[in-house]
């Protein structure tokens, strides 16, 4: 079995950049949107969502990270604590401390009840009906994997950050897609967000293994030393960002005191498909996977 790419450490990382260039307003056409996504493979769009749309998804986590409490008071933790992210972290140290199912949610990922609400489906039916993703994508019609990803950051819980990785290696199940990352929080350097390495897209998948990190669930991240690293922020609620399916990206770290929330999802168009359930934005249902 080939081994993992090496992750590199944030320190041999190449200083970021600004993300100017490839931030766009939402009215922008789409054939300049377009030729930005193609030549970089990720776009930030500036108030691409309605704030009813946004606010509506960020009240609905908030309210669902709260009923998460009783889980966390499990261990010992209060979920509004001002270290609960550190005392999150020491806790999964060690892989025996908590079961997988457990797990899955202290590390930040909602859980699967809350991501399959139709309550999730308002931002995707909202950038639908912009012409810029069909744009990108060369749809007339576009489908969004289901359910979404939807996530939690709490101050000071490193475990949640996941290493430089392209979401095709998670999605094996897809054919060519975009990734829609949606900050339901203001994002600035101390609350972090995302790590983007433009011009990646159209490199091929990166990852060389197939193995999980035992301790964390991530896959282990992919090398980065000699590419552009662009840090994104600042970014506010209704801002999205768009990346191609290759494009290598990661979590930064939240080194603020708020929790970071967002949702992202996986949008194709007709010319695509999907082995697993999606979600046909033209007829607004879920559709499954054939027998």
């Amino acid at each position: 079995m080939p081994s993992p790419s090496k992750q590199i450490s944030p320190d041999r990382e190449p200083p970021a950049t600004a993300m100017a260039r490839f931030t766009v307003a939402a009215t922008a056409a789409p054939a300049r949107a377009t030729q930005i996504f193609r030549d970089e493979g990720v776009i930030v769009i500036e108030q691409a969502l309605p704030p009813a749309v946004y606010r509506a998804t960020h009240d609905y986590l908030s309210a669902a990270l709260g009923e998460t409490s009783g889980l966390f008071a499990r261990y010992g933790i209060a979920v509004d604590a001002p270290d609960c992210g550190a005392q999150v972290a020491r806790l999964l140290e060690d892989p025996a401390n908590v079961p997988p199912e457990d797990r899955h949610v202290l590390l930040g990922h909602f859980p699967l009840p809350v991501r399959l609400s139709e309550a999730l489906w308002q931002i995707p039916l909202a950038l639908a009906e912009r012409p810029l993703l069909s744009a990108l994508l060369g749809a007339t019609k576009l489908f969004v994997h289901m359910p979404p990803t939807a996530r939690f950051v709490l101050p000071g819980n490193v475990k949640a950050a996941v290493p430089a990785h392209q979401d095709v290696t998670y999605n094996k199940h897809l054919g060519p897609f975009c990734v829609v990352w949606v900050p339901l929080v203001e994002i600035d350097r101390a609350c972090g967000g995302m790590t983007v390495y433009p011009r990646t897209q159209g490199r091929g998948e990166l990852f060389a293994g197939d193995e999980v990190a035992p301790a964390d669930g991530w896959i282990p991240g992919v090398e980065v030393s000699g590419l552009e690293r662009v840090e994104l922020y600042p970014l506010a609620p209704g801002d999205v960002v768009v990346m191609g399916n290759e494009t290598v990206h990661a979590s930064m770290a939240n080194l603020s005191s708020r929790t970071r929330l967002s949702v992202d999802f996986r949008f194709f168009g007709e010319d695509s498909g999907s082995s697993k359930h999606y979600l046909d934005l033209a007829e607004r249902r879920v559709v499954a996977p054939a027998a």
